[in-house]
């Protein structure tokens, strides 16, 4: 061989050594990519699911709130209802008569809408 040739030979090996050495970092360069990229899925899948956990006991509370006043709301007209059913019996008491007119008057009214 001559010293050209020996010398082309050369280059050529360190060519290809450098490329494999290259296509081995590629590779290398891509594993970790995937085991970052695995890593934050994992992180986002934690972090949605105590999202999701949270969420549900906010809607938890938030409905055990709703209930509660509800409840409260039912026993003040109840209790707003019994005083009118009081009142109105103590005044249809007081006054009979008054009551009977007005009574009939109600059902006047309701008569004449009932047949439109």
């Amino acid at each position: 061989m001559t010293a050209t040739a020996t010398k082309s030979t050369g280059r050529s090996k360190a060519r290809s050594s450098a490329s494999t050495t290259k296509s081995e970092n590629l590779g290398a360069e891509i594993a970790a990519l995937r085991e970052e990229v695995a890593a934050v899925t994992d992180r986002l899948s934690k972090v949605a699911g105590a999202g999701v956990r949270e969420a549900k006991q906010r809607g938890d509370e938030s409905a055990m709130a709703l209930q509660k006043t509800s409840d409260q709301l039912i026993d003040d007209l109840t209790r707003q209802l019994n005083e009118i059913e009081v009142k109105a019996g103590t005044a249809v008491r007081q006054h009979p008569i008054q009551a009977l007119g007005i009574a009939a008057g109600i059902g006047f009214l309701a008569a004449i809408l009932m047949r439109r």
